[in-house]
């Protein structure tokens, strides 16, 4: 056998190898996320930047902790809005194998928003300055199924009651890992309570 069969022989072991060790890694909980995120409903809009931290302990659970920046500029019952929304949260969860591609997994954590800006009501000739905040919970029960050795699914259920709206979500989270440590996330969660979609597009690094 020639040195291009060998190289050849090499390189489809070399392969496979990876694939079994991406395969047999399971799922990880250590990770940051990092993106856009955008909420489309019937009464506002808006669009931002989202970061999110997950640190497994122990062997089930997870300490989960999140920022997100939305710049509104768009909402039911102003004919004008400049408005920022920051939002915070923090909390755990805990994670447990059915199979080895199957897990199921629960989290809740403390969510605190804080709105600054301007927005003018109709026939106002001034904008009136906007300065609140916000707090509450959001609870998340899913299960993450690694449909093929790259690519992972995760189907959700969802309920938040944040200031004076509260609503269940159903949402479809989809990772694909291009790298052992990186992978492209995108999610898309509706919730009822405003028919709001929450949406997200962004990259994972595994730690």
């Amino acid at each position: 056998m020639n040195n291009k069969g060998l190289l050849a022989i090499a390189a489809a072991c070399f392969a496979m190898l990876s694939q079994a060790a991406i395969a047999a890694k399971g799922f990880s909980y250590s990770y940051i996320d990092g993106g856009y995120q955008g909420v489309r409903a019937d009464s506002a809009d808006a669009d931002g930047l989202a970061a999110k931290l997950s640190f497994g302990v122990m062997d089930h659970f997870m300490v989960l902790a999140g920022y997100s920046r939305f710049w509104q500029d768009d909402a039911e019952g102003f004919s004008s809005v400049d408005v920022d929304v920051d939002q915070f949260t923090i909390g755990g969860g805990g994670h447990y194998s059915i199979t080895e591609r199957i897990d199921l997994v629960g989290s809740v954590v403390y969510v605190n928003e804080q709105s600054t800006g301007k927005a003018k009501y109709p026939g106002e000739s001034s904008k009136s300055r906007i300065n609140g905040t916000r707090e509450g919970y959001r609870a998340e029960f899913s299960g993450r199924i690694r449909a093929m050795d790259k690519l992972e699914l995760t189907p959700l259920v969802a309920y938040r009651d944040v200031g004076d709206e509260s609503g269940t979500g159903f949402g479809l989270d989809a990772i694909y890992q291009f790298h052992k440590d990186w992978s492209v996330r995108g999610n898309a969660t509706y919730f009822n309570d405003d028919s709001a979609t929450n949406l997200f597009l962004g990259v994972r690094f595994d730690m």
